[in-house]
């Protein structure tokens, strides 16, 4: 718990217990215990009294608190869902990124592919020419060669 909440819990008061009578009709006086009975105040309550008129009277002891409940805490966990947003915003993007980079590349060689091929056509035959090309002689006799 943080250091917070023990310092607010200390400085709050004690709830004075009150003692009252309820009286209304049979579905108020139900409604008012139930309130009570919800909240987590009621301590006590004795058996309702009928009227003659056909109310009905009940006495209550309670809590009295400035909040008829305590609020529901909610903690959200809002650093990890901001951390989880941005790593899944980055994958995506970066995935986004090299699909783009990918297309670009098959095109580019799809539409320079003849001029790719024949650059490296001829290569291959000037290689090929260079490799061939011996220290001997090609039938001619020349000082050089002992032929």
């Amino acid at each position: 718990m943080p250091s917070t909440a023990r310092t607010a819990l200390a400085h709050q008061t004690r709830p004075t217990t009150l003692t009252r009578r309820i009286v209304g009709t049979p579905a108020e006086v139900a409604a008012a215990l139930a309130v009570l009975r919800e909240s987590g105040r009621l301590m006590f309550a004795d058996r309702p009294h009928q009227h003659a008129d056909g109310r009905v009277t009940v006495t209550v002891r309670f809590l009295d608190t400035a909040r008829t409940a305590p609020p529901v805490v909610r903690r959200l966990r809002r650093g990890r869902v901001i951390a989880a947003t941005a790593i899944t915003t980055v994958a995506v993007g970066v995935l986004a990124g090299l699909g783009y980079l990918v297309a670009q590349v098959a095109y580019t060689v799809q539409r320079n592919a003849p001029a790719v091929v024949g650059v490296v056509l001829v290569l291959l035959v000037l290689a090929v020419l260079l490799l061939r090309r011996k220290a001997t002689c090609g039938g001619l006799h020349c000082s050089g060669c002992q032929h």
